[in-house]
This record gives C-alpha cells, sequence and structure tokens, in this order.
C-alpha cells in the first residue's frame, strides 16, 4: 500500500468517450474536461496515470502519452468506429476483459471509473486485481416517464439497475456536486458514509476576461448601439435546453435582441435536433443573427465565451454545469436553470441569475422562453451590473483550481486504498 505521500498509479476508465475527442463532438462534454484536467493534474503531482479508452478510430496508436507520466491507452473491445451511446453497453464484457489483460501487465493502484459504462467494466477487473473502484457517474439516468430535470434517459437498458449497482459496490463514489451526492444518496440508495465530493476546477489562465485590441473594438461596438452577443455551450442534446435558448432570444424585442452564438456538435444519434434547432431559427427569422459554430478547441472556445456579453446555461439538468464556471472565469455573467450543480456554479444575484426558483422567478418559470427574454434583456440593458457580476463570478472562479481538485481527488484515493 502507497504511503500518504508516495506517488500512486491511478487507472482512468472512460470506456464510451476518449480524453483525446474535442468537447461537444461524438458524446465528448464536461465529463471529457474533467477527467483530462484532473489526470493532468495528477501527473504533475508526481502520480502516474494512465486513461483506459475503447478504440473508436484504427488510426491512433495503442498509447498515446499526453505528458510525462499520462497515457492514454486504446482497449480493442467491438468495432474500431464511433458508436452510438447506447450500443456501448454490448461491448462492457469484452472492455473489462481487455482492461484485466492490461492490469496483469502493468498493475495500479486503483481504479477510477467515468459513468456507468466504465464502472460496470471496470469492477470485476478491479476485484480480481484487488485494488480499489472509484466511482464517478457524472450524470444519473433518470426513469423515461420523468421530466427532463430529474437527468438524462437511459440510452440502453442496464442503465439504472447499473448505476445503482454502482452506488452499493464501488469502494467509494465521487460527487462533483452537492446536488448529485444528494442524487447518488436519494435515488440510488448510496451509502452516505462513502460518497466523497472533489468540487470542480477550472482553467482561470486559459479562460480569463477579455483584454484585447478585439475585445476592446467590441466594447466599443456595442457603447455605439451594436449587437451584443449571447452564447450557450454544449453537446446539441435536448438536455441541454439549447430550443429553450433559441426560443428566448427570440421573445426579445427584434431592436434590443442579442446575436445568439451556439458551440457544440450533436451526439451520433442528434441529428433530428439538430434540424429542430435550425428550423426554429430560420421560424424566427434570426438567421442573420445566430451562429451555428460546431465544436471547437479549448482555445477558441475561451475566444468565445471571453467576447460574449452573457452565457445562457437552460439545461434541464447539469450535476455541475462547468461550462458556466469557465464563463465566470472569463469574467461573463450567466444566465442558468436552477438546476442541479447549476445552483453552485452561478451565485444568484451575484454572478449571474437563476431561472425557477432563483433571481425572483418560481419552478414553474423555468421553461417560459418570455421569463428568460426577461432575465436576457435586463441584463444586456444594464452595463453596471453586468460588470459587476462578471468581475464577482471571476473572483468566484480564481478560488477553484484543477491543481486544488486533484489533491482533494488524490485523498480520496488514499482514503479508499486505507479501507
Amino acid at each position: 500500500m502507497s504511503s500518504s505521500s508516495s506517488p500512486l498509479r491511478i487507472g482512468f476508465v472512460m470506456l464510451h468517450t476518449s480524453p483525446l475527442d474535442v468537447p461537444g463532438t461524438k458524446d465528448a462534454g464536461g465529463m471529457n474536461v474533467v477527467v483530462r484536467a484532473q489526470a493532468e493534474a495528477l501527473a504533475r503531482a508526481g502520480h502516474e496515470v494512465r486513461i483506459f479508452t475503447r478504440r473508436s478510430d484504427p488510426a491512433p496508436p495503442d498509447q498515446v502519452e499526453l505528458r510525462p507520466g499520462l497515457t492514454v491507452v486504446h482497449l480493442a473491445a467491438g468495432p474500431a468506429r464511433l458508436l452510438a451511446k447506447g450500443e456501448h453497453e454490448s461491448v462492457m464484457e469484452r472492455f473489462g476483459e481487455l482492461l484485466e489483460v492490461e492490469l496483469q501487465r502493468e498493475p495500479v493502484d486503483l481504479l477510477h471509473a467515468e459513468h456507468w459504462f466504465s464502472g460496470i467494466a471496470a469492477l470485476p477487473a478491479a476485484r480480481r486485481a484487488g485494488v480499489p473502484l472509484v466511482q464517478s457517474y457524472h450524470s444519473i439516468a433518470a426513469p423515461v416517464d420523468s421530466p427532463l430535470t430529474d437527468g438524462e434517459r437511459p440510452e440502453s437498458p442496464g442503465r439504472l439497475a447499473g448505476e445503482r449497482r454502482l452506488a452499493h459496490e464501488a469502494d467509494l463514489v465521487i460527487a462533483v456536486s452537492e446536488a448529485e451526492r444528494r442524487t447518488v444518496l436519494e435515488r440510488l440508495g448510496g451509502d452516505e458514509d462513502r460518497v466523497r465530493v472533489v468540487p470542480l476546477g477550472v482553467d482561470t489562465e486559459l479562460f480569463h476576461p477579455c483584454a484585447t485590441r478585439d475585445c476592446m473594438e467590441d466594447r466599443d461596438w456595442l457603447s455605439s448601439g451594436g449587437r451584443p452577443e449571447a452564447i450557450v455551450v454544449g453537446r446539441l442534446h435536448p438536455l441541454k435546453g439549447f430550443d429553450l435558448a433559441i426560443d428566448a432570444v427570440a421573445a426579445i424585442d427584434a431592436e434590443r435582441r442579442p446575436a445568439l452564438r451556439i458551440v457544440g456538435a450533436p451526439p451520433p444519434d442528434g441529428d433530428d435536433y439538430v434540424r429542430a434547432l435550425h428550423d426554429a431559427v430560420a421560424r424566427h427569422g434570426m438567421l442573420r443573427t445566430t451562429a451555428f459554430d460546431g465544436a471547437l478547441r479549448r482555445s477558441d472556445l475561451a475566444e468565445r465565451i471571453r467576447r460574449a456579453a452573457v452565457m445562457l446555461v437552460p439545461s434541464h439538468s447539469e450535476t455541475f454545469g462547468l461550462v458556466a464556471l469557465e464563463a465566470a472565469a472569463s469574467g461573463v455573467p450567466v444566465i442558468a436553470r436552477a438546476a442541479g450543480g447549476l445552483r453552485e456554479a452561478v451565485l444568484d444575484g451575484e454572478t449571474g441569475m437563476l431561472i425557477g426558483s432563483g433571481s425572483g422567478t418560481g419552478a414553474e418559470d423555468a421553461d417560459d422562453p418570455t421569463v428568460w427574454a426577461a432575465a436576457i434583456d435586463r441584463l444586456l440593458g444594464d452595463a453596471e451590473l453586468r460588470e459587476r457580476m462578471g468581475a464577482a463570478a471571476r473572483d468566484h472562479a480564481l478560488a477553484r483550481s484543477w491543481d486544488a481538485s486533484a489533491a482533494r481527488l488524490a485523498g480520496v484515493y488514499r482514503e479508499a486504498l486505507g479501507r
């Protein structure tokens, strides 16, 4: 067993998505950002980290070194192509077998599974290797007949049972927010003594307030009557509420209506929703003032965010809402649904506004585009309020770092080893 100061050998398990994928493409999203950032911080701290992921493309080598101490390992479970999310349940068993072979060849001190696919695949391998399994969910499924605010739909038959099993059989469960912790306890029947909250960090060097000449020109343009920009970021999936963002902006009087920038790409089975979004933009007469950027590299995303006047996060459900914290680091106020961890990512009335049980709105207002429109109009019409919230948001983000998040994570790992 490792001492309290010796480096750890850590295996992250990411079956259905790769840390090499660009967030906003395929099934890559906040989970990819979190895992890669924490893994890099752990490697910087001297730990040896491997991320095991399914090969979805024949081109990359079996192992890719991202930095000293951090390697991505591709396991050939299933066809070497992109799978719809629900198809991954069929490759879990094979992935677990290949993972076990890797652990025999090069042991780890513990495994950290990301999402339920990974946890169920890794559980037998961890038990046979005699190492602890730590589980993160990132999102927790809700029954198919429940509202979207309860969370994602179970995209494959075993998800509801699999998540509950992991809540009882993983050595420790890690939540990213108090909201997710409550969901693990109440919906999955988790043991309070075995659930730990590890706060997320944010890269405050990459995501920073606008200070370039371009930004000064933006401010001059706005002060002379130019159209400000609202931005919404994420996978183009109904859970993220992009349709509500479009309807909300459309509900603002055309003379004051901001431009809308939509950043992200659909998951493999999301084409119908994307068509509906484009149709909504056309129906509202917003073709000239709406941009669909697709998925962006992190540096380009950071540039887009800091040049926006406001970020909208209308997600029906979020375990935390990392993109809201990235906007905060950029000095951009956020208008978000008062759902899940967004209540922790956005300080209502200080760093932004929460719609639905926040900022003077009730739960019945959360899906009303006119309520969102009023909040957007108010914020964009009050430069002093916007600047005050932006400054408070930056301060809020500066209190978080990925190194601190990784240090807390390493503490949880040592606790699991001590059990």
